[in-house]
């Protein structure tokens, strides 16, 4: 009787005890998904929470139905953390199209306003100090803190390109006209 009794109280403490871990467990799950701002950090937190659904198999491994419930529990959980990592990837992506967007519509205006300009230094203290080019700048550099390091350096190069053809044709326009582009010069002749 007494071991019938024993078995009976830790059986009952046990649905106790197993009913608040799995409280802890779920609230470390909203927790740690609130935590979540990149997809790294989804994969990190997934991590300590798998560790904590292991540690309870491992204490509640004498009783089948916690097995059970653990499982359908570890589903859950990686179903969660998964879906936000998708959602915080899916806004990633929008926000570098985003930016990728306003950086060619940037990238534009400065090719434009680049070709009007008539020196060299000119067009170089437009590209050191200009607002707009700042902007493109600070774009690529936020393109770059999200991860997307591709667009970033895609940029850098098209900006740095803008700044080459502007000072390439600039040179083939002095080169090629005088009197103010009306007259075509041919070495020594007009």
């Amino acid at each position: 009787e007494l071991k019938s009794k024993r078995r009976e109280l830790a059986k009952v403490e046990g649905v106790a005890q197993f009913g608040a871990q799995i409280k802890l467990l779920g609230q470390s799950v909203v927790n740690y998904l609130d935590l979540c701002d990149t997809p790294d950090k989804c994969g990190e937190y997934l991590t300590k929470v798998m560790v904590q659904v292991e540690e309870l198999e491992g204490r509640f491994a004498e009783f089948d139905e916690y097995i059970e419930e653990l499982s359908r529990k570890r589903e859950e959980v990686y179903e969660a953390f998964e879906g936000r990592k998708q959602a915080l990837i899916e806004q990633r992506n929008r926000r570098a199209g985003n930016l990728l967007k306003s950086a060619e519509r940037i990238l534009a205006g400065l090719k434009h306003r680049a070709a009007s300009l008539d020196d060299i230094n000119t067009i170089n203290g437009y590209f050191a100090g200009d607002l707009m080019v700042s902007k493109l700048r600070d774009i690529i550099a936020e393109l770059r803190d999200i991860g997307d390091s591709v667009k970033a350096d895609d940029m850098q190069t098209r900006l740095k390109t803008v700044q080459d053809d502007a000072v390439r044709q600039l040179k083939d326009r002095k080169e090629l006209f005088a009197d103010g582009g009306n007259v075509l010069k041919f070495g020594r002749h007009s």
